[in-house]
């Protein structure tokens, strides 16, 4: 969750669970983002197959055998989806309770911006272990992701701690460079009292693998984005054993 557009969500959401299932877990992922689902871009499955049955939804097989179920795996790409509110939450109930999940170890929830219908849904219909949120260190976003922090605790949800995505790039020579602002995502963290669970580096090699639907833990796990996610699902590990 974030609160803000742009920041890296999804992009979160499919490496933390491509981590989980390297790590032999059976995980699934939920994309609720309904008017922007891009969870069937990043895995390579804009065309795959989505099966009704009488008992439910089939999901989609993503990479290491994650369960996907995502509204862009029901349109066309291209395709809008024009919904109120009440929509919204029928089909989030739709995906939670007929989808053919089976014996998940870990659900992950993409969630779209804002703290309106659909972040509602989630937390009303799944009882959540906690919520993950993430930002830039930008103070436009910081300004929203303290909203969604605060929404989270008036459901009564844990928060997990804060990811700061697009925290800095790293020149040639090594040095670091932190294009959008310094550790916003550490000072916002420190001013809630939640923990804060790292730092995402920018790399161009996120971009052109996550087009390519190859989540970059997978394809490229020296990376140092890679790293950076390893050590943030250590750390989630840890605190929801």
């Amino acid at each position: 969750m974030s609160g803000k557009g742009g920041v890296g969500k999804t992009t979160v959401s499919v490496n933390l669970a491509s981590e989980l299932a390297r790590r032999g877990y059976s995980v699934g992922i939920l994309d609720t983002d309904l008017t922007g689902p891009n969870i069937p871009k990043a895995l390579g499955l804009l065309n795959a197959p989505i099966y009704a049955t009488d008992e439910g939804i089939i999901p989609a097989e993503g990479p290491l055998k994650m369960k996907v179920m995502s509204m862009g795996l029901l349109i066309r790409e291209g395709d809008p989806v024009i919904w109120r509110g009440p929509l919204k939450a029928k089909a989030i109930q739709e995906f939670v309770n007929n989808v053919q999940w089976g014996e998940l170890d870990w659900l992950i929830v993409d969630l779209p911006p804002g703290t309106g219908d659909e972040p509602l849904s989630v937390m009303q219909l799944i009882p959540l272990d906690g919520v993950v949120l993430v930002t830039t260190p930008q103070e436009v976003a910081i300004m929203d992701v303290r909203r969604a922090i605060h929404m989270v605790r008036k459901m009564n949800y844990r928060v997990l701690g804060i990811v700061e995505n697009m925290s800095y790039f790293t020149c040639p020579g090594g040095e670091k460079v932190r294009i959008f602002g310094g550790e916003g995502g550490k000072r916002l963290a420190e001013e809630e009292n939640v923990p804060f669970l790292g730092e995402i580096p920018i790399h161009p090699k996120v971009s052109e693998l996550t087009d390519k639907g190859l989540p970059i833990v997978i394809s490229d796990p020296d990376n140092p984005v890679s790293l950076a996610f390893k050590d943030i699902v250590d750390k989630i590990e840890d605190m929801l054993r």
